[in-house]
């Protein structure tokens, strides 16, 4: 995914990333574009690429900008609201500038990320402003969530030598650090190029780009009137739309200088103009790159610019123009010594490689490789090393369980996967299962089997089990099983852990259910599914409404119900004594709770015990036994390796070994 300002315009940094993306290859690559901004309804990207809903439309009926505004400002400031919107999985998302974009995408949990600076950071310097002023902290308040965000991504490009300089000037960034410049399609624009157009009489200056404070034309035209008062046989056309067209043609009514400057507005097709001119002017007074500068070197025509972006790249290798200072007359008097030498000949630039379309999607495409390789091999949780073995659900019934071998099973069911880790022993008829708690920081993409290692050290088989939950969306830690809408994955997971008990040819009475934390949860609400087998909870989660820790419940109602009001419907699938009244069950039950753990105790045990006085829709009881320990150095942690196995051992009946 994308991040990027909008996907109105067809100049500059749109016009750029449109060319970038339309050219990846849509077999490899699913891309989805995030605007932050919706000005028009046309976009220049091609159908295979998903334009997701803009945070704010402008296009949209009856808008209220105000209104609109202060969503945005609340999604810019609470990074699990902003989850909210995006529930698709990305194996790597690229903010394609800094600021607001880098914001966003730093707050999206998984997959690679990728800085693609493409503005002039300089902005940032709160240094060349003066101490104390509203702008002096509101810049360095800028600059101080930049730093802290840079530290989100896995790599970042930049688009030209300034930029690169600027990041390693103000934040000491050099490492992870590529360019990669934006790039022309040389055959398109040498094609559209010879499009016939009414041209001026005159000699031609064009300039590119919005019409805005940042691009500064009224600098150009202050410099046209300084021209105007030495020669005549000029005209500059503008080119582009924006905020300050009507004072910029105020300016051209005042000065006399309807016949020598005009602007045409958005034309899909600058290059004929750009072609026909003596220079292609640039007066911005900040540029991360600057695209025409590079169209306009490669059509052969010479470029007159500030010093932003590319322009003194290019004016130092290939002596294809000139740099101007922020000064009227300074600028008119180049623009007099390009009126006085222009023959109408085109001087022709040997422009490299650097600048072509094809060498930036191959560079795009590397460092976006680059980032999810270099995530994945970083990532704190990683495949495990046990051959993995796929089938489907209607296919396990005649699957045949190999013993002493330790694999992933993978069921599918309605596309959904069900993982387990299994270890059927030789000699040993008795079995424990094994629930996950949470995974610290999310972004599970490989199952995850918390205590695998003990497969090897239990003498009982044992089958270790995946939540397909957290797959739901990266930012999930917890998911309680809950799965997806009306899609209950526990009790598919559970009766599918049946099916593989019974291919085990183990006895549910002969089997225990294990986990703590979300893990007790999720072993004690199997018991239910699984009638004979007991289960053993530790510091267990018993009514996840109760959890202490609100934005994991959040995040699961969030990301697993389509519609959150939904999530009342099920209440079973968050409270253990509403499941147990459901499926009027009650399975063999071993509590473990710390009494120094307010988690577990006041918050959970305390609860459960006072519903459970009003439970009365019970057909099966089995008793429910309740172990308090007083820990106070182990808080929310449950019993350590050693002390679990042998409790466990225990309940099964069998000897428990002292070393």
């Amino acid at each position: 995914m994308f991040v990027t300002w909008s996907v109105s315009y067809g100049y500059g940094t749109e016009k750029s990333l449109a060319d970038v993306l339309n050219r990846m290859d849509p077999e490899q690559y699913a891309i989805s574009v995030l605007p932050l901004f919706k000005y028009a309804e046309s976009t220049i990207f091609r159908d295979h690429i998903r334009i997701l809903d803009p945070l704010i439309d402008y296009t949209a009926e009856d808008f209220d900008e105000e209104a609109a505004l202060k969503r945005y400002y609340a999604l810019l400031g609470d990074p699990l609201r902003f989850n909210q919107r995006i529930r698709e999985k990305y194996d790597c998302v690229i903010a394609c500038n800094h600021n607001a974009p880098s914001y966003f995408a730093s707050y999206l949990k998984g997959g690679a990320k990728v800085l693609w600076i493409r503005g002039d950071l300089r902005e940032l310097d709160y240094h060349r402003l003066k101490e104390g002023t509203p702008e002096y902290r509101s810049v360095k308040q800028e600059y101080e969530m930049q730093a802290n965000v840079f530290k989100c991504f896995d790599a970042i490009a930049v688009i030209s030598d300034v930029v690169q300089q600027t990041l390693k000037e103000l934040f000491g960034i050099t490492e992870r650090v590529v360019k990669i410049s934006n790039s022309v399609d040389r055959e398109k624009i040498t094609r559209l190029c010879k499009e016939q157009v009414e041209l001026p009489d005159k000699v031609l200056f064009t300039t590119l780009g919005r019409l805005d404070y940042n691009k500064n034309q009224i600098l150009l035209l202050k410099a046209a009137r300084e021209v105007k008062k030495k020669r005549d046989d000029f005209m500059i056309y503008l080119l582009g739309d924006g905020d300050d067209r009507p004072k910029l043609e105020e300016f051209i009514r005042e000065n006399d200088l309807s016949e020598n400057a005009k602007i045409l507005g958005f034309i899909e097709n600058p290059y004929p103009y750009v072609k026909h001119s003596a220079a292609t002017v640039l007066t911005s007074l900040s540029e991360g790159f600057s695209l025409v500068l590079v169209e306009s070197v490669m059509l052969g025509t010479p470029i007159i610019s500030t010093d932003v972006g590319v322009a003194g790249e290019l004016v130092e290798q290939y002596d294809c123009g000139d740099l101007v200072p922020y000064d009227e007359k300074a600028l008119a008097a180049v623009l007099l010594r390009y009126l006085e030498r222009y023959d109408g000949v085109r001087p022709g630039f040997a422009i490299g490689e650097e600048y072509d379309l094809k060498t930036e999607v191959e560079k795009t495409v590397n460092l976006i490789d680059t980032a999810i390789a270099r995530r994945e091999g970083g990532a704190k949780l990683k495949r495990l090393p046990y051959p993995e073995i796929t089938i489907h659900d209607y296919e396990l019934d005649t699957f045949e369980i190999q013993r002493e071998k330790t694999f992933i099973l993978r069921v599918i069911q309605k596309g959904v996967p069900y993982e387990y880790l299994i270890r059927r022993r030789n000699g040993n008829d008795k079995l424990i299962v094994f629930h996950n708690g949470a995974v610290p920081e999310g972004n599970v993409r490989y199952p995850v089997f918390q205590r695998h290692s003990w497969a090897e050290i239990l003498k009982t088989s044992s089958v270790f089990c995946m939540d397909p939950t957290l797959y739901l969306n990266s930012f999930l830690q917890l998911g309680w099983g809950v799965g997806k809408n009306d899609n209950y994955y526990l009790e598919n997971s559970s009766r599918i852990l049946e099916r593989i008990i019974r291919r085990m040819k183990i006895r549910l009475k002969d089997t225990v259910i294990y986990g703590t934390s979300g893990g007790g949860y999720l072993s004690a609400i199997t018991g239910i599914y699984l009638r004979g087998a007991t289960v053993v909870a530790d510091n267990a989660q018993l009514d996840v409404r109760h959890w202490i820790y609100k934005d994991a419940l959040d995040a699961v109602i969030t990301f697993c119900f389509d519609n959150i009001g939904e999530a009342l419907s099920y209440r079973e699938r968050f409270s253990l004594i509403d499941a147990f009244e459901k499926h009027g069950y009650v399975p063999p039950l071993y509590l473990h709770v710390n009494l120094c753990s307010e988690a577990d105790n006041s918050t959970q045990l305390v609860l459960f015990l006072q519903a459970a006085e009003r439970m009365r829709r019970v057909k099966e009881y089995h008793d429910i036994k309740v172990i308090l320990h007083y820990s106070p150095e182990k808080g929310h942690d449950g019993m350590g390796m050693d002390e679990a196995i042998a409790f466990l051992y225990r309940v099964l009946g069998l000897p428990v070994c002292k070393e």
